[in-house]
């Protein structure tokens, strides 16, 4: 699988397959994310793998947080989608908008329900930096991230990166040991995807003339 192809493969999976994933697969998969950049080769990021029964602990806690009407308790500040800035908030809406139609209003549920159940996904990780961290590491974490659900689809593996995942780091931090100096910046569902419906939706994207500028 080349680059492109790995690009045009890679979607996010809202239900996972109970199949769990390999240990010596996750293994490759951070090892291959590794060579992402960052600055002055800073690697600022941590990474942390829930399988098995602490991922079922987690899925499980998780859930009954979400179904009660918790609030999300996220290390990095979220905001509402109107504050995301006008090109921003059309591109949500309209991904909102196809998403409802692809699954029928009568199945829109199914997308909040695979939330509150992290998506059912076998493996969970989380990707930390430290607290001292300046901003610019957020791009190094991004880099990091995409480098690593793209490996996984090289090895044949489903992702979903969530806010969903981090929306109460308390669960994480307890199951997995991660110390307090560190910031969980994004979480991943890592698995096999299963049959459901939701997983055939594909967001599209917007002309690339609508991005770029290019002066010469």
């Amino acid at each position: 699988m080349n680059v492109k192809e790995a690009f045009e493969a890679r979607r996010s999976i809202r239900y996972f397959s109970d199949q769990q994933v390999p240990e010596e697969t996750l293994r490759d998969i951070v090892k291959d994310a590794q060579w992402a950049p960052s600055w002055a080769n800073a690697q600022p990021w941590k990474v942390y793998i829930a399988t098995g029964e602490t991922a079922a602990a987690i899925r499980s806690g998780h859930k009954q947080l979400a179904l009660t009407g918790n609030r999300g308790r996220a290390d990095m500040e979220t905001g509402h989608r109107t504050d995301w800035g006008m090109n921003a908030a059309v591109n949500m809406q309209n991904w909102s908008n196809d998403l409802q139609r692809y699954l029928g209003y009568s199945d829109v549920a199914q997308f909040s329900m695979a939330q509150a159940e992290l998506f059912d996904a076998p493996a969970l990780v989380y990707i930390t930096m430290h607290k001292n961290s300046p901003l610019w590491s957020i791009y190094d974490m991004g880099a990091f991230g995409q480098s690593l659900m793209l490996s996984a689809k090289e090895h044949g593996v489903d992702s979903m990166p969530a806010y969903e995942v981090v929306k109460f780091p308390q669960e994480a931090r307890k199951a997995l040991g991660i110390p307090d100096d560190e910031t969980l910046v994004m979480g991943f569902g890592i698995g096999y995807a299963d049959d459901r419906k939701i997983n055939g939706f594909r967001s599209d994207r917007v002309p690339v003339d609508e991005i770029l500028t290019i002066k010469s």
